[in-house]
Parts: structure tokens; C-alpha cells; sequence
């Protein structure tokens, strides 16, 4: 059976399964940003992307990382934050990192904040923090990041938010190796304010900036397309954890959903090229893009 033939049979058989660990979910609703009319006005806009590494490199067998791919191989993957600048500096941070808490147990551990000031990054130019999902080395870093960036508005899909905050099935066994629990607090108790969005779907929150809802790795995932002088580009998170996994067509093992991934991949397909989609954990980031400073580089 060939690579696309397995992937029609996992999405006609297991469709009825993808979702299923997510029924009782209650309803959320998404905040507006009103910005984001007036900013479409001034025209297309170009940004900058950069990753910044703020942890790692770990060892890992590659089929903890490439869907049953690679039993015996060993390979290596870093953790990162991404940064998105508009050419005014306006800056848009993407994922919070481990908290300082946590991460110092963490190797070449240094709080994604800090790695963000080695950009030139100045807390009142962070105006948007993209919580792309609500594992713990994407949303831990909530402990410190409402505090450093306080100009900052938080965005997190709605099904992220209800699964993580709102679902007893997200302290059961299978998902207590992703989940922190002081980074969901976190989310929490920012939502009982207005600096924190919950978005229902697709949505525009910025000049040509769109999250785009990505289910399968968790059930809200969330990536960020923008232009970029490279055309149309999306940081995608755990969408991939490795470049490989886009052009292979085969995500990581850690999945809720799996049909819901492969129409995730569909639809980046349909907006982005290839080489713009960028994964969550490649080391491939840091070594093979420019340098600009301390473990960051320039990938748009």
C-alpha cells in the first residue's frame, strides 16, 4: 500500500475516532480584536520571522518524532519560541516557551524572554503572544510572559482552551505528558480578563496576519500566516515537528486526531509553499538559516 493509499484509509476509517476524546466540550466566546479592520486599510504588510531557540538540543529516537519512522534512529530536535516583526518593529511573539520554573530542569535552559531580548525586542513593542497550543513547552512560559510583554494580547483557539482548562479528559494518563499545570492555570486566569482572545476558528488579527485553526497534534492547534518577502508563510508549531514531516505527508506520533492532521496539511498546502511552512522542533532552524544574534535566526 502505497504512502497516499494508507493515508485515505486512516482518514475513511478512523474519521468516526479523531475527535471523539472531545465530546462535552463547553462553549467559548471568541473575543473580537477591532484593530485588526482599521489595520487592513493601510495595505498589504510584510513581516520578518525568526525562531529562537531557547532550549536544547535533546536527544530523541526519530520515531518519537516522525509518525512510526525510524525505530532505531536517533536524531536531535531543539525547542523554540518564533517571533514575528512588522517593519515598524511591531512585534508579534509566537508560543511562551517552558516557565522558568520548569525549564531550569531543561538542558541550554534560558527563559524565551530573555532569548527575545537578544532580538532587540522591547517589552511594549510585543503586542500579540500566539498561544499555537497548551503543551507544556509552548504555554509554560505563561507563568512569566502576561507580566514582561503588558501591552501584550493573548490569542488560543477555543477548542484548545476547553480541552486544556475546561476537559477532566486532559488530566487523564495519555495526556499528562503534554500538560503543565501552572501554564493552563495561567491561560485561566488571564481569560477573566480582556487580554486574552479566544478564537473560534480562522481569524484575522492583524495587518495580513490570519491564525489558522490546525487540529491533530492537540484539539485546537493554531498556526500564524503572514506575507513575508519569501511570499506566504506560516508558522506552524507542532503542526510538524520536523521539516520531513510536510513533505513527507507524516506527522508526528503524538496525535488526537489524525485524520484532522492530514486535512491540517491539505490546507496549509492550499495557502503556503513547502519550504514557507515551518515546524515546531527542527534543528534545521538554527543551523541552516541566517544567524542574528544568540541561538536566533532569520527564516522569512
Amino acid at each position: 500500500m502505497s504512502a497516499m493509499d494508507r493515508r485515505d484509509f486512516v482518514k475513511t476509517v478512523s474519521a468516526a475516532v479523531g475527535t471523539a476524546a472531545l465530546a462535552g466540550i463547553g462553549p467559548v466566546t471568541a473575543a473580537s480584536d477591532e484593530k485588526t479592520t482599521k489595520a487592513q486599510a493601510s495595505g498589504r504588510a510584510m513581516y520578518e520571522v525568526f525562531a529562537l531557540k531557547y532550549a536544547g538540543p535533546f536527544e530523541r529516537k526519530l520515531a518519537a518524532t516522525v509518525y512510526f519512522t525510524g525505530w532505531t534512529e536517533d536524531i536531535q530536535i531543539n525547542y523554540y519560541i518564533w517571533a514575528i516583526r512588522a517593519k515598524d518593529g511591531e512585534t508579534t511573539l509566537v508560543d511562551t516557551g517552558l516557565g522558568s520554573k520548569l525549564g531550569a530542569k531543561f538542558k541550554s535552559f534560558v527563559p524565551a524572554h530573555q532569548v527575545a531580548a537578544r532580538l532587540g525586542i522591547k517589552p511594549e513593542q510585543v503586542t500579540r503572544v500566539v498561544l499555537t497550543h497548551m503543551h507544556f513547552d509552548h504555554v509554560g512560559g505563561m507563568e512569566d510572559f502576561p507580566e514582561v510583554y503588558p501591552h501584550a494580547k493573548f490569542y488560543v483557539q477555543k477548542k484548545e482552551f476547553d480541552f486544556w482548562v475546561n476537559n477532566p479528559l486532559s488530566k487523564r494518563a495519555p495526556f499528562q505528558r503534554s500538560r503543565y499545570d501552572a501554564g493552563v492555570q495561567a491561560v485561566a486566569e488571564l481569560a477573566k480578563t480582556k487580554r486574552l482572545a479566544i478564537i473560534d476558528g480562522d481569524h484575522v488579527i492583524g495587518p495580513k496576519m490570519e491564525l489558522l485553526l490546525l487540529p491533530g497534534h492537540s484539539p485546537g492547534l493554531q498556526g500564524v500566516l503572514i506575507p513575508t518577502a519569501k511570499g506566504q508563510t506560516v508558522v506552524g508549531s507542532d503542526c510538524a515537528h520536523l521539516f520531513r514531516s510536510y513533505k513527507e505527508d507524516n506527522p508526528s506520533p503524538i496525535i488526537v486526531d489524525l485524520p484532522g492532521w492530514m486535512l491540517s496539511y491539505d490546507k496549509l498546502r492550499a495557502k503556503v509553499p513547502l519550504e514557507n511552512m515551518f515546524p515546531g522542533h527542527d534543528v534545521l532552524m538554527l543551523t541552516n538559516f541566517p544567524k542574528v544574534a544568540e541561538d536566533i535566526t532569520r527564516l522569512a
